[in-house]
């Protein structure tokens, strides 16, 4: 398992006014992405996003917490648990991902057998977990730099105002949910909670406005599932459509990767590639890596990934000292001297990751793409659609 290049110091000490958000969003970080100086993160506990900034020598303070239900009309109110499981840039936009999946009781400890099968038995829908939004930034300097709005003038058109706005519909009946439910490979998973190997979004990335969320689960016989959607503005303000995506008006389009029985738990662009984190479906202890596919951000049609297109490129940190360390959140985090690197964060962070004012995320440099792979990995996307093609 390769050693991290180096690591940064993430304070999360809220503001007073704030709550336990920061102690809150230490022990459960599901979500980084960065802009410029700014590293945004989300928990999967709280309804709100963190700002970070820059601070040099691997340190990253200031924190900013921002309410979601100041940004978008959420749902379920404005306390009620989103789970961000995914952040992605396109300027101008900051895009955000609920898990859109279910929550099954847990058997806590302590309790009498009858009350423990009761909880394993009740099974939760959280409408703010449907959320699949974009957050518009601006720059503020009494904030200190970039601030989500709910809305604000696009700094290149002044005429032209740019508005937070998520997919319509409401909570678990979301034109999302509403266009999935009956897929043949997806949709009889909707109804199952995440961590049963059900409908779980944990992974995205966008690119010129076409969205790319990776599932965590479903995991179908060892193949894990990415969608690519492309939201629209709809006709009410503060809403986006799903665009056909496909010929016949299909709204998503889907791809199938191999990534050894792995779930997707993040995706994060580098150049033409995508680079996926995978870890477990399920909660069981199990290994996480790297995988690096190659042109996944230019595939026109769907896809089943294997071979010269998916190459497993880094080992991470997983399940330590007594279960600690999942990795979740991953972005790109280029350092001097290299421009491949990643930042990973870890939900259920190790006790050596945390003090009392931050946590520790590892940078790892991965290895460059290899030119080889890369030719090889076209000739299979546009010369051999039997091949690979889900539509062959």
């Amino acid at each position: 398992m390769p050693k991290p290049t180096s690591t940064v110091h993430i304070a999360l000490n809220a503001p007073p006014g704030t709550g336990k958000e920061g102690e809150e969003a230490r022990m459960s970080l599901s979500a980084v992405v960065r802009v410029g100086r700014h590293l945004f993160l989300g928990s999967d506990e709280t309804a709100t996003l963190e700002r970070v900034t820059d601070l040099g020598g691997g340190r990253f303070g200031e924190h900013r917490t921002y309410p979601l239900a100041e940004l978008l009309d959420l749902c379920g109110g404005p306390d009620g648990e989103v789970d961000i499981e995914g952040f992605a840039w396109d300027p101008p936009y900051l895009w955000i991902a609920g898990s859109h999946g279910r929550k099954r009781g847990k058997i806590k400890r302590g309790v009498s057998d009858e009350e423990g099968a009761k909880s394993l038995a009740k099974v939760k829908i959280e409408e703010n977990r449907y959320v699949l939004a974009r957050i518009p930034l601006q720059e503020d300097a009494e904030q200190g730099g970039l601030v989500p709005r709910r809305s604000c003038p696009d700094p290149h058109d002044p005429a032209r105002t740019l508005t937070a706005a998520r997919v319509k519909g409401r909570g678990h009946r979301s034109a999302l949910m509403r266009a999935l439910r009956y897929d043949e490979h997806v949709g009889a998973y909707m109804k199952l909670p995440g961590k049963d190997n059900g409908f779980d979004i944990e992974g995205l990335e966008v690119r010129d406005g076409r969205v790319y969320l990776g599932l965590r689960g479903p995991v179908l016989r060892g193949w894990a599932v990415a969608l690519e959607l492309l939201p629209q503005e709809a006709r009410r303000e503060g809403r986006l459509r799903l665009a056909p995506v496909e010929d016949d008006g299909t709204p998503y389009r889907k791809h199938f990767l191999d990534l050894d029985g792995l779930g997707i738990r993040e995706l994060a662009a580098d150049g033409d590639d995508m680079l996926v984190l995978a870890g477990p479906t399920m909660g069981v202890r199990a290994p996480a890596a790297v995988f690096r596919w190659t042109g996944g951000l230019t595939t026109d049609r769907p896809r089943v990934v294997r071979g010269a297109e998916l190459e497993r490129i880094a080992e991470l940190p997983h399940d330590v000292e007594g279960g600690a360390d999942h990795p979740e959140g991953m972005c790109r985090f280029d350092v001097e001297g290299s421009d491949h690197c990643v930042l990973v964060l870890y939900d259920s962070a190790a006790p050596h990751r945390r003090d009392s004012s931050g946590v520790l995320g590892d940078v790892f440099t991965l290895p460059r793409p290899h030119g080889l792979r890369a030719m090889a990995s076209r000739l299979f996307s546009h010369d051999d659609p039997g091949g690979t093609g889900v539509d062959a």
